[in-house]
């Protein structure tokens, strides 16, 4: 298994009304679910922040990657995807824990 829980990759993401585009994204399922199906849940990252969509929008900032973004950008809580490990482009690297814990409350909250 190439990819794990918490890392930040890119892919191919399916944009509702856009068609598909690549976006860096969170893989937010465990590993188990990974080795046992061979997919993965991930929610997008986008430097944009839409008036629209700011309540389902979670701010990051350097200090919670182990990366820094080219620009300001914003997790997308309402934006959730499954693929497979082959449609994942490369990995940037992963988002600490405790953000990352606080992405997966502010997905279930704006998803359910």
């Amino acid at each position: 298994m190439k990819y794990h829980q918490r890392d930040v990759v890119e892919i191919n993401f399916p944009i509702p009304g856009e068609g598909i585009k690549v976006h860096p994204a969170i893989i937010v399922s465990n590993d188990e679910l990974q080795m046992n199906e061979g997919f993965v849940y991930l929610v997008m990252i986008s430097s944009k922040d839409f008036v629209h969509s700011h309540q389902y929008s979670y701010p990051l900032t350097d200090e919670m990657l182990s990366f820094k973004m080219e620009r300001p950008s914003f997790v997308k809580c309402h934006l959730v995807a499954a693929d497979v490990e082959s449609g994942i482009i490369r990995r940037l690297g992963t988002i600490k824990k405790k953000f990352f814990n606080e992405i997966v409350d502010k997905t279930i909250e704006s998803i359910f």
